[in-house]
């Protein structure tokens, strides 16, 4: 076979190979290097906060909870997490529907702003009583 034989053969065809094995190799290369510049900015944070309360309008009781205060872990870019502060990432307590004479033990959930993820909450549940009716 001769060299021209080889090239010009289904050239279109040897042509649209090459081209389509360029693209892919682009994108690849490209997604490569965006995945590991997204990595590299974001970091994950542990932050302490206090649990709130939420009880129904009017609710006149009081409760001890232990502990609290729990750490979060929180991820997200490094400019979100220094701009978050105890105040936007919230770990809520719901005790609308509360209602024992001995501890009882409550699930904890967490609220943050919407570049901010929150992986953990440490403990995840906490202890309640109630101390006066």
């Amino acid at each position: 076979m001769s060299p021209r034989h080889l090239i010009l053969h289904n050239f279109w065809l040897k042509f649209f190979s090459i081209a389509m094995a360029t693209v892919i190799w682009l994108a690849i290369h490209y997604s490569i290097h965006e995945d590991v510049n997204v990595n590299q900015s974001l970091r994950s944070e542990y932050i302490r906060v206090p649990v709130s309360v939420k009880t129904v309008l009017g609710d006149k009781r009081v409760f001890r909870i232990t502990p609290d205060e729990v750490v979060v872990t929180a991820v997200g870019q490094d400019d979100a997490l220094l701009r978050a502060t105890r105040k936007e990432i919230r770990v809520d307590l719901d005790l609308t529907d509360f209602n024992a004479a001995e501890p009882a033990t409550k699930e904890l959930k967490a609220e943050a702003p919407p570049d901010i993820k929150v992986l953990a909450i440490s403990p995840a549940s906490v202890e309640v009583l109630q101390v006066s009716p």
